[in-house]
C-alpha cells in the first residue's frame, strides 16, 4: 500500500483486489445508508495493472492509537465499532462468484454464517476527527486465513477484531491493558443492534483463534532479531493467554 498523491494504492493480485473492490464499495453503501461509518471510496481499479486507488482519508486514527493514549472517546467508538460490524453482517453481499468460503471450522448453522469484512482488527477501524466520523478500511482478509475467504462465521470477525484489542496491547503495558474492558464495550454494541442473533456460540470458537494467533504470533517472531523476538513472543504469548481467558469466561 502507498500514498500517490491524494490516493491510497493498492497492488496486487487482481482477484484479490476485485474482491476487495467489490467489498468496499458494497461497505460504503451499508455505511452510508445506516449512518454508523464510512468507507474510503473506491477511484478506480485496473485488473490488467493489478492496481486499486481509494481517496485518502488524512488524519486517520486507528482505535489502537486511540487506546494507546487513553482517549475518552474510545469507549463510545468501540460500541459504535461493534454496531458497525452488526450492520456489515446484515447487509453485506457479493456474486457468488465471489464467495469464498473460510475453512470448515469456521463455520456454523446458518445464522450464523455471513459475508465477512476478513480482517476486522482495531487497526483497520478508524476515526477520522474532522469529520467525527468512524471509518473502516482494509476490506480484504487477513493475511493469516490466506486473504480469499469473504464468508464464514459472524464469530470470525467478532473474534478477531477482540483478539486484535488483546495483542494491539504495547510491551509496556501487558498487565495493566484494559482489553477486557474494551471488549466488552465492542460486544456490547454488537448485540445491541443485533438482540435476535445470540453470541453464546461465540466461546466455542475461542480455541480457534487462540491457536490461530499462536501460529501467527511465532512467523511474526521469527522476523525479528533474537533479542526482540524473546521480548516480544514474551509478551504476546501473555496476551494471548489472556484473551483465552477472558474468551472463556466472559458473559455473552
Amino acid at each position: 500500500m502507498e500514498l500517490i498523491g491524494d490516493l491510497v494504492r493498492k497492488t496486487g493480485e487482481s482477484s484479490l483486489l476485485a474482491i476487495e473492490a467489490a467489498k468496499a464499495s458494497r461497505g460504503l453503501d451499508i455505511g452510508k445508508d445506516s449512518g454508523l461509518f464510512r468507507v474510503p471510496k473506491v477511484v478506480s481499479f485496473d485488473a490488467e495493472a493489478g492496481r486499486l486507488d481509494f481517496e485518502c482519508l488524512s488524519g486517520l486514527l486507528t482505535l489502537l492509537d486511540l487506546a494507546v493514549h487513553r482517549d475518552r472517546r474510545l469507549t463510545g467508538l468501540l460500541e459504535k465499532a461493534g454496531r458497525a460490524l452488526a450492520a456489515v453482517h446484515e447487509k453485506l453481499t457479493l456474486p457468488e462468484t465471489m464467495k469464498y468460503t473460510l475453512p470448515s471450522q469456521w463455520l456454523g448453522p446458518s445464522e450464523q454464517n455471513v459475508f465477512i469484512h476478513g480482517d476486522f482488527a482495531c487497526i483497520n477501524v478508524c476515526y477520522h476527527e474532522r469529520s467525527d466520523e468512524l471509518v473502516i478500511v482494509d476490506w480484504s482478509a487477513a493475511p493469516l486465513v490466506g486473504r480469499t475467504p469473504t464468508f464464514g462465521s459472524r464469530y470470525f470477525d467478532i473474534l478477531m477484531f477482540i483478539s486484535s484489542l488483546f495483542h494491539g496491547a504495547p510491551c509496556r503495558e501487558v498487565l495493566s491493558w484494559d482489553a477486557p474492558g474494551m471488549s466488552r464495550a465492542f460486544l456490547g454494541g454488537y448485540r445491541s443492534a443485533s438482540p435476535n442473533i445470540t453470541l453464546s456460540g461465540m466461546k466455542d470458537l475461542a480455541r480457534l483463534i487462540c491457536r490461530l494467533q499462536r501460529k501467527n504470533l511465532w512467523q511474526l517472531a521469527r522476523q525479528k532479531r533474537p533479542l526482540p523476538a524473546a521480548g516480544y513472543i514474551c509478551c504476546q504469548m501473555l496476551m494471548n493467554a489472556r484473551l483465552c481467558s477472558f474468551l472463556r469466561n466472559c458473559e455473552l
